[in-house]
């Protein structure tokens, strides 16, 4: 038996004949980019986000989505912008994009020297919520921007009220493999009206009126009009599929410690925390040779990465919990055999 990290094309029967009449509709409609489809979309996430007079705006990529909101939001060349080592680079790529100056922080902590930051991006990694409380009102002691990356955490609630509401901006991907995906890539940026107008602009190359550049730093990042009808597709089924991901990550969680909150995780990765680089190594190993596919998120932190300049570092919590985790299958089509698998392969 081979077990994927992930199958983005296996489908529950009918969610998969949703995806194909959604598919359908576009190829015989009006338009395959814009359209109805696509602000339909931008509505229904924003009604399922629970966003109130917030709205949201599709583009192209999760990356993007990132680089449109510290552009809607007013940030320009050489501001500063705080990210978490351990983020994967998505924000601190799409912070360059734009001339900002990036700036790491080691998991937990936060800089006493608050000077040149004009934000701050926290990341809900895995799909497990990040506490906010502190970080927030350290923010707002500053006087800095509060940016949610939420790529990994569609449908991710604390005490009711899903993540991405408490900062200035929240940030989503659907690519595929995400908890709500699309059958290409896809994103969108969660604003408030007046950041939302500039954000429609930012992402149809600035344009004010039609072929008219009236904003600086503007690109071609549309949602396409296929991938916001699947969306809308797939949207009534993200909370079971959530619930299916969490069910699988708590039975896992019987055989090995697993990182996050059981309460405050939609599952995007189930990781295991071994007691070492060694024990996770070994593990992985193991797992390959049953024919179980595993992951790691991430090898390298921002810091290490030749490709980004960066202020801060090192990051010695983040390094040390980097080299002991390794993510396991969760996704909801996973069937019982194969779960059961996995779970006898970690006794």
């Amino acid at each position: 038996m081979t077990i994927p990290f992930a199958a983005p094309g296996r489908l529950d029967p009918e969610e998969a004949a949703a995806v194909r009449a959604a598919v359908e509709s576009v190829v015989g409609g009006p338009s395959w980019v814009g359209g109805e489809p696509v602000s339909g979309f931008e509505a229904d996430f924003a009604s399922y986000l629970g966003a109130g007079d917030r709205e949201v705006v599709g583009v192209g990529n999760g990356t993007d989505a990132l680089a449109v909101a510290f552009g809607a939001l007013g940030l320009a060349a050489g501001d500063g912008v705080l990210v978490s080592d351990d983020e994967g680079g998505y924000a601190a790529t799409a912070a360059a994009q734009l001339g900002l100056r990036v700036r790491v922080t080691d998991v937990g902590s936060l800089p006493d020297d608050a000077s040149g930051l004009a934000a701050v991006v926290v990341t809900h990694l895995h799909g497990d919520a990040v506490p906010l409380d502190e970080l927030d009102s350290w923010r707002r002691s500053h006087g800095l921007l509060l940016v949610e990356d939420c790529a990994q955490a569609h449908g991710l609630r604390v005490d009711g009220r899903h993540v991405g509401l408490v900062g200035d901006a929240a940030t989503f991907s659907f690519y595929p493999t995400k908890n709500l995906g699309a059958v290409g890539d896809g994103g969108a940026v969660v604003l408030a009206p007046h950041a939302a107008a500039r954000a429609r602009s930012l992402r149809e190359y600035g344009w004010g009126a039609r072929y008219r550049v009236e904003h600086a730093g503007g690109r071609n990042s549309r949602l396409d009009t296929l991938q916001a009808a699947v969306l809308s597709a797939r949207l009534p089924f993200l909370d079971a599929r959530n619930e299916r991901r969490r069910g699988i990550a708590n039975r896992y969680r019987a055989h090995l410690h697993l990182h996050g909150d059981p309460d405050t995780t939609v599952a995007h990765h189930a990781v295991a925390l071994l007691e070492d680089r060694a024990a996770r190594d070994a593990l992985r190993d193991r797992l390959s040779g049953l024919g179980i596919m595993t992951g790691v998120h991430y090898p390298w932190l921002v810091s290490e990465m030749p490709g980004l300049t960066v202020d801060g570092g090192p990051s010695p919590v983040a390094a040390g919990r980097r080299d002991r985790m390794l993510s396991l299958p969760c996704f909801p089509e996973l069937t019982d055999d194969e779960v059961v698998a996995v779970c006898e392969a970690l006794s």
